[in-house]
């Protein structure tokens, strides 16, 4: 046959099919052949002017042609082009979309296409169709088979409707489950289906019934277990009933699911926890990993010594015995050495490799310093089915140990470093605390507990700034040094506050001795670094044990009760505890309660805001709000005093809500006068979180000022401990619930510091000042500093530092990272006016601009 006066056109989107069909119509002299790559073009060339398309090959699939519509409106505007189906490799057709495209277009080819199928339809091509000779059942079965059946890529089973015996199985089938025909006489399709008897009962009922089922199942054949969705129809051949079936398989879908939750649960994993080590071996299992450990390098330079192993063999121990040259090596460079085939082919000389015949390998360097410098080492003997996610996975296992070693060498620095204050270089209030207990623990027969403050310290830090009080703050912990060492220790307690532990060689007239002269010590002028002199006065209380409280709570609080009284009686003394002031101080704190309640009523408390900057576009981005009574004798009471007075009385829960609703006011008028989208921090008590209406009433107030809740941030201090954590942990989520934010405030100074990281849901750290004010004075602050803000990246938090006063400061927070500043360099707290007065002058700035 010839093609001679004939044009083609060729539509397809693969490069073969179009050079195969060009080969055949070529070499049959077609007058002129094009191709067409998408539709765009094929229509193009079927409307040129002066070119008769007479034959077009049209590819039947989801991008081209795939529905009867469309081949009736191809054959209604080009009448006298006769069809050529290519059918494509991704489309799956029914049986009545297969027969329904066939009574449209006769000639149906399949990709990729062949030379022998194209030649054994040749004398359709080109011409009228031959008028078919009438068909038999077999002849239309066997067509079913050739030409949809056979070419499916799916396993697909043709099963008899009478007693639902299997009749055939197509090639994707037999090498899929790797059965032949012989495999599947007289089984039925339902024995392969492992579900209960009920269940197929109930599938063979609905497919009598509907016609066509669709399950997902547990399909086993030929000794080979599948989940797969099974979908089965009732189909005509002829004058004959079949059911169809095909097998989706769903192994991709499970295996993916299953790669993403134990993706999820590598990053939880605690390295030291035995049930963790048990549930990674079996996650190994499922992943056909054979080993995976981390070693660490010891001082020679080897990784000798075995940090962790949940391997399923002794690989481990082999590993550190043998040398590893080339992956060191690469290791160095690279950090990370992957091979998904013939590793021990690739790296001949290593001993481990060669010894297991590893084919699988990986090795990831986990490095935080010298002294914590290991290796994970995983790999299978058999080549990797899913190499490129077993990658993934390993990687995500390597990162989270390295961030847990961090954490963990983070805490060790912390313990260390955090014994003594950061400022004064005296024991902390942590340590002094525990020192007191191990005291009380050894029953010493005799020991003193000393409390201590500056008088009118809130002064010297307003008029004279803070850098005078942290001068004064550093010569008072010099005298206490002097006076204390030999017969116990001194803490900073907090703020301006001391406390000093005497338990060696002391008595009560000893114990006086030293209180009169630390006080003398003070009293005399004190030098500053400004070369200027300030003359000060403190007062102090002491309690001795067992003779006023056997329990570290309670002597401090007896020697507090103490402090309170040589106050009240002048100051600039010391006061020794007796049973009467404690009644006296009651007196004075119910009195104070009914002066706070009559604040609360009478609008006396006030909120003050400190802006938050943004270290990018130093901008202004929130505030910070700030509780402030303002007596109207007294003046402004410092939040030291009446909150933990509110705390004990439970009245913080009328403050701690006015707060937010006076915060949440204002927050709404300036985002709605000067059109930017602030947030506003509002500090939250432990006690407040006891409220279980807490939620509700802050939701409350969010719907009446019609803020944003992403915009209202709820500050939890770090150095709180909680009633009940479990409780504190769930209210954490209720108001992130609402859609509101959450900080930890004070972050680096409190106790819990990995545990906060890991449970609360805080979106920002606040870097506590102490670190901020020794930036350029202590390097060890400053690598407690900067460990902290890489700690806190890399789990997303976003961070803000405290106390920044100073442009070296700026600086370098900017270089390290921090996303917000919060300081004096920027703006004190001041009332909702002076912030006005601010945001206008901003707003006038940028109009100008």
């Amino acid at each position: 046959m010839t093609f001679s006066n004939q044009n083609i056109l060729i539509a397809c989107s693969d490069k073969k099919d179009r050079l195969q069909c060009f080969n055949y119509f070529d070499h049959l002299n077609a007058d002129a052949i094009y191709t067409a790559t998408d539709i765009d073009q094929m229509n193009q060339l079927l409307v040129q002017e002066g070119e008769q398309i007479n034959v077009l090959i049209i590819e039947i699939s989801k991008q081209w042609i795939q529905n009867i519509n469309q081949i009736i409106d191809l054959k209604v505007k080009n009448p006298s082009t006769q069809l050529v189906g290519l059918v494509g490799p991704q489309i799956s057709l029914s049986h009545q979309q297969f027969q329904d495209i066939n009574s449209h277009i006769p000639h149906l080819l399949f990709s990729p296409v062949s030379e022998r199928e194209m030649v054994a339809k040749n004398l359709a091509l080109g011409g009228e169709p031959k008028k078919p000779k009438a068909r038999s059942n077999q002849d239309d079965l066997d067509a079913f088979l050739v030409h949809y059946f056979q070419p499916s890529g799916l396993p697909q089973l043709l099963i008899s409707v009478g007693d639902h015996r299997i009749i055939h199985i197509n090639e994707t089938t037999k090498k899929t489950f790797a059965v032949e025909e012989k495999d599947i006489e007289q089984i039925a399709w339902y024995q392969l289906v492992n579900c209960k008897q009920m269940s197929v009962e109930k599938l063979k009922e609905n497919l009598k019934e509907k016609g066509q089922i669709e399950q997902v199942v547990q399909f086993e054949f030929g000794g080979r277990k599948k989940p797969i969705r099974l979908r089965v129809n009732y189909i005509s051949i002829g004058d004959e009933s079949f059911y169809l079936a095909e097998l989706h398989d769903l192994r991709e879908q499970v295996y993916q699911q299953q790669f993403l939750k134990n993706l999820e649960r590598v990053t939880t994993l605690e390295f030291e926890n035995k049930d963790h080590l048990s549930q990674m071996k079996h996650l190994l299992m499922w992943a056909r990993i054979d080993f995976c450990f981390i070693v660490k390098r010891d001082r020679t330079g080897s990784y000798s010594h075995i940090v962790w192993d949940c391997s399923l063999n002794n690989y481990a121990q082999k590993f550190i015995a043998g040398n590893h040259d080339f992956v060191i090596r690469k290791i160095n460079a690279e950090n990370i050495l992957e091979m998904g085939d013939k590793a021990h082919e690739a790296i001949p000389g290593d001993d481990f490799l060669s010894f297991y015949t590893i084919n699988t390998f990986m090795a990831c360097h986990c490095y935080i310093d010298e002294a914590h410098d290991a290796l994970l080492v995983t790999g299978s003997i058999k080549k990797h089915p899913n190499w490129s996610s077993m990658k993934l996975l390993i990687k995500q296992l390597s990162l989270h140990y390295k961030q847990s070693m961090a954490f963990k060498v983070l805490q060790q620095s912390h313990e260390s470093e955090s014994q003594y204050d950061a400022l004064t270089d005296l024991m902390n209030r942590r340590y002094i605390v525990r020192s007191i207990e191990q005291a009380i623990a050894d029953n010493l027969p005799f020991m003193a507990v000393m409390f201590l403050d500056l008088d009118r310290f809130k002064v010297i830090n307003d008029s004279l700034g803070h850098d005078v009080g942290d001068d004064v703050l550093i010569n008072i912990a010099q005298i206490l040094k002097h006076h204390v060492n030999g017969y116990g220790v001194a803490a900073r307690y907090a703020g301006d506050e001391f406390l000093i532990l005497l338990n060696r060689d002391v008595d009560p007239e000893k114990t006086e001795k030293i209180a009169n002269d630390i006080l003398k010590a003070v009293a005399s002028p004190i030098k500053l670094n400004n070369g200027s002199e300030i003359n000060l006065t403190i007062s102090l209380g002491i309690a001795y044990f067992p003779k006023h409280g056997s329990q570290v709570e309670k002597l401090i609080k007896q020697a507090d009760v103490a402090l309170y009284d040589a106050k009240l009686n002048g100051k600039n003394r010391y006061t020794v505890y007796n049973p009467d002031m404690s009644d006296d101080q009651a007196k004075q704190g119910e009195e104070m309660v009914k002066n706070l309640q009559a604040a609360i009523d009478n609008d006396q408390i006030d909120v003050y805001y400190q802006p938050k900057i943004n270290a990018s576009t130093e901008d202004i981005m929130g505030f910070e709000a700030l509780v402030r009574w303002e007596h109207p004798e007294l003046g402004i009471i410092s939040p030291g005093l009446f909150i933990p007075l509110a705390e004990q009385s439970e009245l913080i829960h009328q403050i701690g809500l006015l707060v937010i609703k006076k915060a949440t006011r204002a927050l709404q008028n300036w985002q709605e006068k000067y059109k930017i989208p602030l947030t506003m921090s509002v500090n939250l008590s432990p006690i407040q979180l006891s409220d279980k209406d807490l939620p509700e009433k802050i939701n409350d107030i969010i719907n009446t000022t019609g803020i944003y809740p992403k915009h209202l941030d709820f500050e939890i201090t770090e150095s709180e401990k909680f009633k009940s954590v479990k409780d504190a942990l769930l209210m954490f989520k209720k108001l992130v619930g609402l859609g509101c934010t959450l900080s930890i405030d004070d972050f680096g100074t409190g106790h819990s510091t990995l545990d906060y990281l890991r449970k609360i849901p805080a979106k920002t750290l606040k870097i506590d000042q102490v670190f901020v004010k020794n930036i350029g004075l202590s390097p060890d602050d400053e690598a407690i500093l900067d460990a902290t803000i890489d700690m806190a990246k890399r789990v997303g938090h976003d961070i803000v530092a405290e106390g920044v006063e100073t442009e070296e400061q700026r600086i370098y927070l900017s270089q390290k990272g921090c996303d917000y500043f919060q300081g004096y360099l920027y703006c004190r707290p001041v009332p909702a006016a002076e912030i006005d007065r601010i945001l206008t002058q901003r707003a006038e700035i940028l109009k100008n601009n």
